[in-house]
């Protein structure tokens, strides 16, 4: 240990061994906390004196040898012996024989002890260091003070070495000596923070750490010069001060070992303290170890006045968290439980917050349990899962689930603990299902606590089981289930109920259980809506901030999806971002997957492919799929659709080889799945297995009764399925039919619809179409959508003008106004290019003779993957074989005849 700080008590030590040369004897007690620099200070000046031919006899008190008496003398005398006087010390045996007896030391032994050092310091000046003197025996104590009375008029100085800790143990020592002219004392203290930075920049492992990490290490080791030396060997363990982080301490090993010697050097009451400081953590108070420990809080604060005096607490309480745990470590394990448990006590009466209360019992596991402790470890989780500190209220359910001694209270608990484990692990949530299902129906859970259970049986499509306990909370709280859902004459006392709500998602979720009740999303939207009172302030602000309970179909979910069935976008978006913002949603990994799904249906919704896919993907890498249960289907529509759009056929893919339960395509939730799986066939050029995912998503909301475009716009993609296949007579039919049965009512769905007639229309309505379609897809919001109609609306007015000016001849102007193309192997009649070539076109698939007349109209590759919503490589694919079917070398040789295949045209010398 270097010293620090310390030049004027070693100026003093010199000024005093040169008067010892002089023949002038002195005494020295140098007092002051462990570790801080006592022994290395004498050891320092030891070192001079040895240099300058004076002799150094130093013997060390120990704990050990506390109740050894005459221990130090011994010691002495052996020092002495070695050191090989003319008469010689007492002999080991007078020594023995005076050990041996009680009573004060004989006056003999004291006598030839002050005569064997006086003859040594006849020889040559004599420094005599007691190390800890505060651990010497009592006859040892009495030598001592014999013979510091006597040394005035001889070369000898006394140096003593005592602990502040132990003061009172040497009370009769200062008292016979203090007062001596004589005698003098220092005192040594902790480092300043200067003396902490000198420390540092002398040490060539830390020389170079940043100057705004120096507080910490001050802090950290308390200035004690022992725990400082301890941090800067831990340090250099690391590596340079950039390897380690600009500097900063991270005690380990070293420090770990050097808190307990400095501690357990104390006094045994310091020791103490420093444990039940331990146990209370962040709660510790002067008053609460005094009853921790049945000591009055005025011995408490003098314990803890000395250990900041020794750098072992710094600033408030211990200065580092893992001191803290150094100490916590050391407490036997016999001991700690009842710490724990009666800390936990302390803690609950005097008003510490239940979270705090509930780490002690955890932390003791103690089997002697209070009725009082799973009410507040239920108490602790509840606002532990309100900070979104969702894995510590499990531990506090969990905990209080074991030693809950009443049947109803342990239903509750169970059901608590399900509901946050929920946020976590669905999957993990379910082994509750079975013992919470008999808690049902035994009567035992009641309410909304039963109610737990029927949602996650619904979330895991146990639609059976759940409807079966949902009638048995519905008969004892008389509400009858038939008509929950019904959309009409229902009474708003009735549907506010919350087993009503359940009874809505699980008529939706599960068609089959409506048993002919009629339910369009509308009135599902509507009913959620309803029941949850969107949209009246300040209801509403409360409820998207998420303060019911928490578990699958939230009334924040319901909420979000409202806003987006609603169209209202933009504070869909703005919801999601700002509850994701909050830390309670971002910690719970369901409510934070959920909030990122729906801000991907949001942002698919604007036609943001780019946001949306970021988003699904964080929703779908939060928990695992078979976490999401029955609701799966929909981040995975949203992910597949968003790399779709984006042309990411690979990663599009990848999701598509996600597992999903096989439950799931009998729920609402497998209807965007089918849709999605669509598009994607549709941009890998496969517009029949498109086609057959469309149909097949219609059949079922047919069948659900579930049909309209705010759910899944099936129409309008099996429309564009048909465009694609080249059947524009079919696609006409049924875009007309969808717009028949849309009505007037400005929606995103008309404004596709609109498009796509004008794609397969007559060609004097185009350009009226599309500016209709563009107003109202332009009001929606849907980015994606507006774009392409945009785009078409220019080709159309492009093609307008020069249909106007050039006549028929023009190749555009027969495109615009042919008639459906002809089945695929059949040979198009009307007017003829003269570049045509019959029998080589009947050879081109659909997909290849859309591709071609794209191309033969002048679009590049990267335009044509985006008419016809395919990769860029599979149009250069198409374009290979189409060449080579046609035998031409480019698409410069195309002819013109393909121009007709094309839904939508482009200009002739591309944009």
């Amino acid at each position: 240990m270097k010293l620090s700080e310390r030049d004027g008590e070693l100026g003093l030590l010199r000024r005093l061994y040169r008067g010892c040369v002089a023949g002038k004897g002195s005494l020295v007690i140098t007092n002051g906390p462990v570790g801080c620099g006592k022994t290395a200070l004498i050891q320092t000046f030891a070192e001079q004196v040895t240099e300058q031919g004076g002799a150094v006899l130093s013997v060390t008190g120990s704990a050990s040898e506390s109740l050894d008496r005459l221990g130090l003398v011994d010691q002495l005398v052996t020092a002495m012996g070695a050191a090989g006087p003319a008469d010689g010390p007492p002999d080991a045996a007078e020594v023995a024989t005076a050990a041996e007896a009680s009573g004060p030391v004989p006056r003999a032994l004291m006598r030839r002890v002050y005569r064997a050092v006086a003859e040594l310091a006849g020889k040559r000046p004599l420094v005599l260091h007691v190390d800890d003197v505060h651990f010497a025996d009592e006859a040892s104590l009495q030598c001592l003070r014999y013979l510091v009375r006597r040394i005035d008029s001889l070369a000898v100085l006394v140096v003593l070495t005592e602990s502040s800790s132990h003061e009172q143990a040497l009370a009769t020592l200062h008292a016979e000596t203090l007062h001596l002219p004589y005698c003098h004392r220092i005192r040594l203290g902790p480092l300043s923070a200067e003396g902490v930075t000198g420390y540092l920049t002398d040490h060539p492992a830390t020389r170079s750490v940043a100057p705004e990490t120096v507080d910490l290490w001050a802090r950290t080791s308390g200035g004690n010069p022992l725990l400082l030396d301890a941090l800067i060997e831990d340090f250099a363990e690391r590596g340079t001060a950039d390897a380690a982080g600009r500097g900063a301490p991270v005690p380990r090993e070293s420090f770990r070992n050097a808190f307990l010697r400095c501690l357990h050097r104390c006094e045994p009451t310091l020791l103490a303290v420093a444990r039940a400081a331990a146990v209370l953590g962040t709660s510790v108070t002067p008053a609460l170890i005094g009853d921790l420990l049945g000591e009055d809080a005025t011995s408490v604060r003098r314990s803890v006045t000395d250990l900041r005096a020794a750098g072992l607490f710094s600033g408030s309480w211990y200065g580092h968290e893992r001191a803290r745990l150094t100490v916590l470590a050391d407490i036997p394990g016999k001991d700690l439980p009842a710490l724990r448990a009666r800390a936990a006590e302390l803690l609950r009466e005097s008003g510490a917050p239940a979270g705090v209360v509930a780490e002690q019992l955890l932390a003791g596991n103690d089997s002697a349990q209070a009725a009082w402790q799973p009410d507040i470890l239920r108490e602790a989780a509840r606002e532990a899962l309100a900070a979104g500190d969702i894995g510590a209220g499990v531990d506090y359910l969990r905990h209080a689930s074991g030693i809950c001694t009443d049947a109803n209270q342990e239903a509750e608990v169970i059901a608590a603990l399900a509901e946050a484990q929920w946020l976590i692990d669905p999957a993990k949530a379910s082994r509750y299902l079975p013992q919470l299902s008999r808690m049902v129906r035994a009567g035992l859970l009641t309410g909304s606590d039963a109610l737990v259970v029927v949602k996650q049986k619904v979330w895991r499509g146990e639609f059976a089981q759940a409807d079966d306990l949902l009638r048995i909370i519905e008969a004892r709280e008389g509400a009858g289930a038939e008509n929950a859902w019904d959309s009409a004459g229902y009474s708003r006392a009735v549907i506010r109920s919350d087993h009503t709500l359940v009874r809505v998602w699980l008529s939706f979720c599960c068609p089959g259980l409506r048993r002919g009740t009629t339910m369009s999303p509308r009135t599902f939207i509507r009913l959620s809506a309803d029941l949850i009172e969107l949209g009246k302030d300040p209801a509403t602000d409360e409820l998207l901030r998420g303060t019911g309970r928490a578990g699958p179909f939230a009334d924040t979910l319901v909420a979000l999806i409202f806003l987006i069935g609603a169209q209202r976008l933009d504070e869909a978006l703005l919801w999601s971002e700002r509850l994701l913002d909050e830390p309670r949603n971002r910690r719970a990994p369901m409510r934070h997957a959920f909030l990122e799904t729906i801000r991907a249906a949001a942002a698919l919704s604007r036609g943001d492919a780019a946001d949306a896919g970021e988003a699904a993907g964080t929703a779908l890498s939060l928990v695992g799929p078979e976490a999401w249960g029955i609701a799966i289907g929909l981040p995975l529509a949203l992910a597949i659709r968003a790399a779709t759009e984006s042309g990411d056929v690979d990663t599009a893919r990848t999701y598509l080889d996600l597992p999903v339960p096989m439950v799931m395509f009998g729920t609402p939730f497998a209807l965007p799945y089918l849709q999605a799986l669509g598009r994607f066939h549709l941009a890998l050029g496969r517009p029949r297995a498109a086609l057959r995912d469309f149909e097949s998503c219609g059949e079922l909301m047919t069948k659900w009764r579930l049909d309209a475009p705010e759910l899944v716009d099936w129409r309008n993609d099996a429309v564009a399925a048909l465009i694609a296949m080249g059947d524009h007579r079919r696609a006409r039919e049924r875009v007309e039919e969808h717009l028949a049965q849309l009505g007037e009512r400005p929606g995103r769905a008309r404004g596709i619809a609109l498009r796509h007639l004008a794609a397969v229309g007559p060609s004097r309505d185009r350009l009226r179409l599309l500016q209709e379609a563009v107003r109202i897809l332009d009001a929606c919001g849907d980015g994606l959508e507006l774009s392409r109609a945009r785009a078409d609306e220019e080709v159309a007015r492009r093609a307008e003008g020069q249909t106007t000016a050039l006549g028929r001849e023009h190749p555009l102007g027969a495109l615009w106004d042919a008639p459906s193309p002809p089945a695929r192997g059949t040979v198009p009649t009307g007017a003829a290019d003269p570049d045509a070539v019959p029998a080589a076109l009947a050879e081109l698939t659909d997909a290849e003779r859309r591709v071609g007349a794209l191309a033969a109209s002048g679009c590049t590759n990267r335009e044509i993957a985006d008419r016809l919503s395919i990769t860029v490589s599979t149009v250069e694919q198409h374009l290979t074989k189409i060449y080579r079917k046609l035998k031409v070398r480019g698409r410069a040789d195309l002819p013109m005849s393909l121009v007709r295949f094309s839904e939508v045209a482009c200009p002739p010398c591309g944009r």
